[in-house]
């Protein structure tokens, strides 16, 4: 082979493994490029949960400092709607807020701060009426759907393998035909996320369900702070329940303002309502029987905390939902994605 040939070659060669190492370099800086991004997402992904932490950890603070108002608790309190403690809060590069809405029917408002979850109805100890009241009401079901789904958590959560309708209701036979076999727990809901796990449930009655029902505390609802579609389900009517609404609202007609009128105890109840509105007999009768079968109480003990962090300019939100006892003992924790 002559020089020049050689040399030819030699060019060919040296080109070829100039255009490798420039091919090379460019992929290797891609992947850097992708790893350094993937650890600033991370990175700010840490920085949001820390962030919205802090949002859960003040709202602890905030209810371990609470005094209850004569050992009653309602919308108006500082744990409740306090936009200057709990909407958009700075926290080293970012902010958090702790939020909820809360349901008067038809309407709805975010109120800043923590919500009680004895506002709710409790699964565990709720009968199946109102069970059933609260399901058609809130997810639109049928009244026949409703119950038989109402019976299914009622076989879930009660102690026996028996079913309690002769038509309604879902044991071990009906969850071990399922692709995933199981049983009926035959025991306390422990988790709310638990319901999906129900016969007849799905997610989209859950996330429609979810928000009025809880599985902490003793069941007694609080008449100061309950929503309109817990009270209805409690089997009051309608008519009924907006002259409670209307009571707690005071005279400015807003749920969580200074002048909110509230009862001090379970016993208070019928007589305050008495001398503000002209009750029916059958009005007093059923809330009478609600009050006297320990329905009602004023007071609440466990509360759920929804904090959202957030970076300043920055896209990306990262949601903690907690529920904490009084104390400030957490029962649950949950980073939603």
């Amino acid at each position: 082979m002559s020089g020049k040939n050689i040399r030819g070659s030699t060019l060919i060669i040296a080109l070829w493994s100039l255009l490798l190492l420039t091919v090379f370099a460019v992929q290797l800086g891609v992947i850097v490029r992708q790893k350094v991004t993937l650890v600033y997402r991370l990175d700010d992904r840490d920085t949001r949960y820390l962030i919205a932490e802090a949002g859960i950890k003040k709202a602890i603070v905030q209810l371990r400092r609470e005094d209850a108002f004569f050992g009653a608790d309602f919308l108006g309190e500082r744990w409740s709607d306090q936009p200057d403690a709990f909407k958009e809060i700075g926290v080293g590069k970012g902010e958090f807020t702790v939020s909820y809405h809360h349901s008067d029917g038809e309407y709805s408002r975010v109120m800043y701060g923590m919500q009680d979850e004895e506002s709710k109805l409790n699964l565990n100890k709720a009968g199946v009426e109102s069970i059933t009241r609260l399901i058609e009401m809130v997810t639109r079901l049928t009244r026949w759907d409703a119950q038989e789904l109402a019976y299914c958590i009622i076989d879930w959560r009660d102690k026996d393998s028996f079913f309690q309708h002769p038509q309604f209701g879902a044991e071990d036979s009906d969850y071990k035909g399922k692709r995933d076999s199981y049983e009926a727990k035959d025991s306390d809901f422990e988790v709310i996320e638990e319901l999906l796990l129900v016969y007849k449930m799905d997610q989209e009655i859950f996330d429609k369900l979810k928000y009025f029902v809880t599985i902490y505390g003793e069941g007694k609802v609080n008449i100061n702070t309950a929503q309109k579609e817990v009270l209805l389900a409690l089997g009051l009517n309608g008519r009924f329940v907006e002259n409670i609404l209307s009571f707690r609202k005071g005279a400015d007609m807003i749920a969580g303002t200074g002048d909110d009128d509230i009862f001090l105890q379970s016993a208070t109840i019928v007589p305050r309502l008495s001398q503000v509105f002209d009750l029916s007999p059958s009005d007093m009768s059923a809330l009478s029987n609600l009050v006297a079968e320990g329905k009602f109480s004023t007071k609440s003990e466990n509360f759920m905390i929804r904090s959202v962090g957030q970076l300043n300019h920055k896209k990306g939100r990262t949601t903690i939902v907690a529920v904490a006892e009084r104390t400030g003992q957490i029962k649950y924790w949950r980073e939603e994605i």
